[in-house]
C-alpha cells in the first residue's frame, strides 16, 4: 500500500500540472484576445483613413477622381490604403499620382510624394508623374489685387493644337453656379467648381492654390441633382443622394491643416455658413451657390472664344494630352 506521503506528493503534483495547463490555457487566451484588439485597433485606423479620404476626395483635389481602392495589409498590425486616380480631360481618362496612406497601432499618414506639389519658372508640377498641375488665385490675398500682374496662361493654348487641355480660371469676383452657365461655352466641359479663399495673407505663400489636398470646391457631378440623361429622378432617390454640401458637412475639421497661422478650415466653415442650409438637390438653390474659380477641358482650339474676358482675373494650364481620332469627347 501507497504510504500518506506517496498519495499527498501524488496529489501535489497533478494539482501542479493542472494548474500549469490552466494558467497555460489562459495565457494563451489572453495572448490572442490581444492580439486580436491590435489588430482591430490597426484595422480601426485603417478604416478611418479610407473614410477620411473618401470625404477630402469629394471637397478637394481639383479634377481628381478614383476608379479602386484597396489594402495592402504589410503585417497583423499595419498596413497601406491605395487609391488609383486619374483626371477628366474632356471625357479622356488622364493617369494622375496614386494615393497612398498608410495605417498601423499608432495612427495612419499619407505618403507626402504622391500629395506633393513643386514650382518652377514655367508652372507648378506634380512631384510624381512631372504632370503641370492647374493652380488658383486667391483675389482677396495682399498682392493679388491686380489682375494684370497674374499669370494668363489662356493666351498659350491656342499654341497647342490638337491637343486636349485642362485650364483653371480664377474670376475677378464670385459668380453664381447659374451665371458660370452662362459664362462658360458650350463645348468647353466644366469640370470643377473652386469655393474660394477667405485668407489675406499673400505674403506667406496663401496667394496660390497650389496644394490639391487643400483646395476645396466642387465635382461638377455633385452639383447636377439629375442623370446626364436628362430624365429626373425619383423624389426618395433625389433625397439619398449625396450632395457637395453634404460631403463639406461631413469633413472633420480636425483633419484640415494650419497653413502659415491660418486654419484651412476657416474656407470651408465660411462656404457652410452662407449655403449650408441649401438643398441644392433642386436646381434653384443650386443655382445661387457662387465659385471664384473653375477647371475647364476641352480641345485646345474650343479655348480661343475665353481670350479677354473681362471675368477672368487669372488663368493656369495644367494637364495636356493629345486629341486622338479615336477618343469619344464629352464636348465637341
Amino acid at each position: 500500500m501507497e504510504t500518506f506521503e506517496i498519495l499527498a506528493k501524488k496529489s501535489k503534483r497533478k494539482r501542479l500540472w493542472k494548474t500549469v495547463a490552466i494558467s497555460s490555457f489562459v495565457s494563451l487566451a489572453l495572448l490572442l484576445l490581444l492580439g486580436k484588439g491590435l489588430i482591430e485597433l490597426a484595422s480601426s485606423n485603417g478604416r478611418n483613413l479610407q473614410a477620411e479620404y473618401e470625404v477630402m476626395s469629394e471637397i478637394a483635389y481639383p479634377n481628381v477622381d478614383y476608379d479602386s481602392l484597396y489594402y495592402t495589409q504589410t503585417s497583423y498590425f499595419s498596413g497601406t490604403l491605395r487609391s488609383d486616380r486619374f483626371k477628366d480631360l474632356n471625357g479622356v481618362r488622364v493617369a494622375y499620382p496614386a494615393y497612398e496612406g498608410n495605417y498601423s497601432l499608432t495612427g495612419s499618414y499619407r505618403n507626402p510624394t504622391s500629395e506633393g506639389t513643386y514650382s518652377s519658372t514655367s508652372g507648378t508640377y506634380t512631384r510624381e508623374l512631372r504632370q503641370k498641375y492647374p493652380v488658383f488665385y486667391n483675389i482677396n490675398a495682399k498682392g493679388t489685387k491686380d489682375s494684370n500682374s497674374m499669370p494668363k496662361e489662356l493666351a498659350s493654348v491656342k499654341e497647342m493644337p490638337n491637343q486636349l487641355v485642362e485650364v483653371a480660371l480664377t474670376f475677378d469676383k464670385a459668380y453664381t453656379y447659374k451665371e458660370i452657365q452662362q459664362m462658360i461655352p458650350n463645348n468647353l466641359k466644366i469640370n470643377w467648381y473652386w469655393i474660394g479663399s477667405q485668407s489675406e495673407d499673400g505674403e506667406n505663400g496663401m496667394a496660390l492654390r497650389t496644394d490639391p489636398q487643400t483646395t476645396y470646391g466642387a465635382n461638377s457631378t455633385l452639383l447636377n441633382p439629375y442623370p446626364s440623361d436628362g430624365k429626373k429622378e425619383s423624389e426618395e432617390a433625389k433625397q439619398e443622394q449625396q450632395t457637395f454640401l453634404d460631403y463639406l458637412k461631413k469633413a472633420d475639421k480636425n483633419l484640415f491643416p494650419t497653413v502659415n497661422k491660418y486654419n484651412m478650415y476657416n474656407d470651408v466653415e465660411a462656404y457652410l455658413k452662407k449655403f449650408g442650409q441649401l438643398d441644392i438637390r433642386e436646381p434653384e438653390n443650386r443655382d445661387q451657390l457662387t465659385f471664384s474659380g473653375v477647371i475647364l477641358t476641352g480641345k485646345a482650339e474650343n479655348f480661343a472664344q475665353l481670350e479677354d474676358k473681362e471675368w477672368i482675373y487669372a488663368s493656369s494650364i495644367g494637364t495636356s494630352v493629345p486629341n486622338q481620332p479615336y477618343y469619344k469627347l464629352d464636348k465637341e
